[in-house]
């Protein structure tokens, strides 16, 4: 026996480091660096900032490189103060960008063997779940987004101490939880600590009506027995109620709501939207209170009462060690665009398309865009779905998923196994978005059948608005997803539904395992009749695409779909299809094979199956982790090189910005094909300096898109529709009376920007990520030459194909600092809507151009004065004498550090020092030494009253969310120390109940 045992486990890792390498052989001695998507242009140069602040002996607060200065310690995804970014500190920057990925890998995989194997689940079930959960392609992809690979690697030993002081009543497994929930939070995944606790919590009221009713004696044989068929038919006729109701209810307000909103574009939220936020926290305050009283009726003898305060307990102290970094970062989102009042954050992007579930039995049947352009899929043209790709498949093993739905269990099952149950329902349901919402199912029933509906508005189109245009509600309102974000208290500012299918991944691994053990104990029988099905499905839908190849392949031809990755190759696609069927049923067939044999000869089978499983995943799921040369972030891009060329040729004084719109591609990229995508967006982002490329490099940009923005500062970028006349139409070789987007020139001039990054082909002029119409006027052509010839269409046609980037000087920009004596009023705005900002930003952003002319508005020059709130005016009225600056009155700036900025001052009277830098919590003044206040100026910038004469200025980060967060979480390490040696004195609790410890025995609900 216990050669058999060491053999299994020798089995189980060994399946490891074979699928180890075959996933991260490039990248270990390859010479291969994780480029793709967000690992590349974000994480790579984020991190690489990150550890740049720590070799200088700083503390890493303050990034002036990005948004005219935004918190670093503050950006959640920068994970500033992760105990798991050490390894950053112990080798070359670029081995540990590999090792951060790959160690959390592992971790991921050690975690979820420990938690198995804790359940008492045999090694072949625990090595099972954990390759299924590592290796699956919802949690291996993550590769791409760091902070959400860190949030599943810890997460099964979140699960695992949730389930251990829940049902077992173990003391260190709240210190084991609030270690997990604050490495998650740390690790820039707060919302899986976030869900994690929402799963604890629900599995404590789950055990506690469980124990409730057995020790009232509602849970004895016979009662159970006699009762359960009326029970049963009681929860479905509860439940199919309560969907009519919620189907009706939500089609019923979606038709009401829109005749609430006044006419006009953009139409405001509804006004009880904003009180939403407050109302939850009052409805769940209000909840607590409740609980709290019942308990204290109860004389403090509730189980459930001592379980949930363990859990808020875990929780704050989880708070508590990470709050250093914690109350940064709320301080800075309660300032974004998530925190907005009227909720312009879009919260249904990255929705999985009900379609896409068919990956978790075929790999990859919709195709894939690796290599070449295979995603046949798009070819489809579903109207009703916006194609979008959080991870390129979500297959996590054909035997794994079998097993796992085998041994779901929602009802007279073991506690954990209904938990896991109830875990992957919800959160496959919650994934999919906008696409479990009434709204939408009636909107996409009206248009397939055109059967007759009420009026709620059509379908929306790709890039809809977080409030839409027309009026109607969004086609996500009243899904799963929406009432998370609206029931739960900051939910909202989470991103992403799709995130939530980690959770799933998590609970399908979990379930597997526990149904092998079922297999091998002869239960779970229907796992041979689910495998017969599905296998002569894929059989059958793999006879059907083999005799139609030729139609297949004609309508995929037909369709003449493009992408960044090149147009689609037919035949591709359709080999990736025939690929992924044959794939599902080979697993399939091997699986009725050993179905059977796991009950007559359970070791044998099971070494079998952790070897097709292994085998399985490779095949599947290692072709996703891609690399690209290191050597390809290593060289200075070109268009630094260019720039810093530019500049010593013609520099001129002060620091500088530079903005790079945002996102676009090369056409060429969409007609022609090519072996390695991967290599060529790395090539071209970088060398266009697409952000955050340039944040290393001395590059400081105007403008970003990332995690979040300040909302304020998006108001000074947003671009609009304006039609442009004659003259301009000439120049831009467009048609007169037609409409181009325009983005305000003055913000970006107001914001020093010095040069501009933009594509060369226009697109129609209305694309915003294309249409650069406002930054033509009163720029230089720097690059590249060869635009200015008239003669030379050939060779720009060429460029604006393959290359389809220029860089202009801006003629217009202002100095970093300069000096005003005048001022007007600007209202004091606290709110984030639209109806606060518009206005008082029209006046400031108008400057009467080309493009924006308007009679109605008067054009103000910010050099001569300066908008101040209304409530600041008489303060600095010694200030303000009305006065133009004078030519002799100049403002040196310089920056020894990221969070120190030097102002030498030179005044002729006194006035106000206007600092085009970002007015943000934290920032101290100094005048000559001596404190002096900030004012927040032009609705964003800094502002120092300075008498007349020559003034040395001092700004410094210094936030006080850090200080008292610090402080926090060195009060929080010593209590975690205090709880430690506790725990080890007393590591079980009392059931208050009977005053005994809790039995480790299974409890089954």
């Amino acid at each position: 026996m216990d050669r058999q045992r060491w053999l299994i486990i020798a089995l189980v890792f060994g399946c490891f480091c074979g699928l180890f390498p075959l996933c991260f052989g490039a990248a270990l001695w390859g010479g291969g660096q994780f480029g793709y998507r967000d690992a590349g242009h974000f994480y790579y140069p984020l991190y690489q900032r990150v550890q740049a602040e720590w070799q200088q002996g700083r503390w890493p607060l303050w990034e002036p490189e990005e948004n005219s200065g935004i918190p670093l310690l503050g950006n959640p995804t920068a994970a500033v103060l992760y105990p798991g970014k050490l390894i950053y500190a112990l080798l070359p920057y670029a081995w540990a960008a590999r090792l951060y990925i790959i160690a959390h890998v592992a971790l991921a995989f050690g975690a979820m063997l420990r938690a198995m194997r804790s359940w008492q689940v045999s090694w072949l079930g625990s090595g099972l779940a954990a390759l299924t959960y590592t290796f699956g392609a919802p949690v291996l992809f993550q590769y791409c987004n760091v902070v959400f690979l860190v949030g599943a690697a810890w997460l099964p030993l979140g699960f695992l101490a949730v389930d251990h002081w829940v049902r077992l009543g173990s003391r260190p497994a709240l210190l084991g939880l609030a270690i997990v929930l604050a490495m998650q939070t740390l690790g820039g995944d707060p919302q899986s600590a976030y869900l994690l606790g929402l799963c604890g919590c629900g599995y404590a009221v789950g055990v506690a009506w469980y124990r409730a009713r057995k020790v009232n004696g509602q849970e004895d044989e016979g009662t159970v027995q006699s009762g359960r068929k009326g029970y049963s038919w009681w929860l479905i006729s509860a439940v199919v109620i309560g969907l009519a109701l919620w189907v009706a209810g939500t089609v019923f307000l979606a038709e009401l709501f829109p005749k609430l909103r006044p006419q006009g574009k953009p139409p405001p939220a509804l006004p009880w939207m904003v009180y939403v936020p407050r109302g939850v926290l009052i409805a769940w305050g209000m909840m607590g209170l409740a609980l709290l009283e019942r308990w204290r009726r109860q004389r403090w003898r509730s189980p459930l009462g001592w379980m949930l305060l363990g859990l808020v307990g875990s929780g704050a102290l989880a708070a508590a060690l990470a709050a250093a970094q914690l109350l940064p970062v709320l301080e800075f989102t309660q300032a974004t665009s998530r925190a907005a009042g009227e909720g312009p954050h879009d919260i249904y992007p990255f929705s999985i398309e009900p379609h896409r579930l068919a990956e978790l039995v075929w790999p990859s049947v919709f195709g894939t865009s690796f290599g070449r352009n295979a995603n046949w899929i798009d070819a489809a043209q579903i109207p009703v779905i916006r194609q979008t790709m959080w991870v390129p498949s979500l297959y996590i093993g054909c035997l794994g998923l079998i097993l796992a739905i085998a041994a779901l269990r929602f009802r007279r099952g073991p506690a954990r196994q209904v938990w896991l149950s109830v875990i992957v329902t919800v959160s496959l349901v919650g994934s999919l978005g906008q696409y479990t919402s009434p709204i939408w199912a009636a909107r996409l029933l009206a248009q397939t059948t055109g059967i007759a509906i009420p009026d709620i508005g059509p379908l929306e189109i790709v890039d809809v608005t977080p409030i839409r245009l027309d009026r109607y509600l969004r086609d996500g309102d009243g899904s799963l997803y929406w009432w998370m974000t609206t029931v739960l208290p900051g939910f909202r500012q989470f991103r992403y539904p799709a995130k939530l299918f980690t959770f799933t991944t998590f609970g399908l691994a979990a379930l597997a395992g526990m149904g092998w053990d079922a297999l091998r104990a002869g239960r779970n029988r229907g796992t041979l009749a689910l495998a017969g099905f599905l296998l002569v499905l894929s059989l059958g839908l793999l006879t059907i695409v083999l005799t139609q190849r030729q139609p297949i392949m004609s309508a995929m031809a037909a369709k003449k779909i493009q992408s960044s990755f090149g147009p689609l190759d037919p035949l591709a696609g359709f080999h990736e299809l025939v690929r992924a069927l044959a794939h599902g049923a080979v697993v399939l067939a091997l699986a009725l094979i050993l179905i059977p044999l796991a009950g007559r000869r359970p070791v044998l089978a099971g070494l079998v199956v952790m070897v097709v499983v292994a085998t399985d995943l490779a095949v599947a799921n290692a072709r996703y982790v891609i690399t690209v040369p290191q050597a390809l972030f290593e060289d200075e891009p070109e268009v630094v090189r260019i720039i810093n060329e530019a500049e010593r040729q013609n520099s001129s004084p002060g620091p500088f910005r530079v903005h790079r719109m945002p996102i676009w591609n090369p056409p060429r990229w969409y007609s022609d094909s090519s072996r390695n995508p991967a290599r060529d967006f790395v090539t071209w982002e970088r060398g266009t300096i697409q952000p955050k490329y340039g944040i290393t490099l001395g590059i400081e940009y105007t403008h970003t898109q990332g995690v979040a923005e300040l909302f304020d500062y998006e108001w000074f970028f947003a671009g609009f529709p304006r039609t442009i006349r004659e003259p301009v139409a000439r120049a831009l070789g467009a048609k007169a009376g037609q409409q181009v987007v325009y983005f305000p020139r003055r913000s970006f001039d107001m914001w020093t920007t010095r040069y501009f990054v933009l594509p060369v082909y226009p697109n129609g002029w209305m694309d915003e990520y294309r249409g650069y119409a406002a930054f033509l006027d009163e720029t230089e052509l720097i690059y590249p030459s060869l635009l200015q010839g008239r003669d030379r269409e050939a060779e720009q046609k060429a460029w604006a194909e393959s290359h389809d980037y220029q860089i202009r000087r801006n003629r217009l920009v202002y100095p970093r600092a300069w000096v005003v004596h005048d001022s007007r009023p600007l209202p004091d705005l606290e709110g984030l809507t639209r109806l606060q900002q518009g206005g008082p930003m029209q006046e400031i952003l108008y400057s009467d151009d080309r493009i924006w002319h308007d009679s109605t508005l008067t054009a103000f020059d910010p050099r001569q004065l300066v908008w101040i709130e209304k409530d600041k005016q008489l303060e600095l009225r010694a200030f303000l004498s009305g006065k133009p600056p004078r030519s002799t009155e100049t403002v040196k700036v310089s920056y020894p550090s990221p969070q120190r900025v030097e102002l030498e001052a030179n005044l002729e009277s006194a006035g106000i020092v206007v600092l085009a830098d970002i007015h943000y919590p934290g920032w101290k003044l100094t005048i000559d030494g001596q404190p002096a206040p900030i004012y927040k100026v032009n609705r964003l910038m800094r502002g120092a009253a300075v008498p007349a004469g020559v003034h040395r200025l001092v700004y410094s980060y210094e936030p006080r969310s850090f200080q008292v967060g610090g402080t926090i979480t060195l009060t929080g390490l010593i209590a975690t120390a205090a709880f430690a040696v506790y725990c080890a004195l007393w590591p079980r609790a009392r059931t208050v109940s009977t005053g005994s410890a809790e039995p480790r025995s299974e409890e089954t609900i």
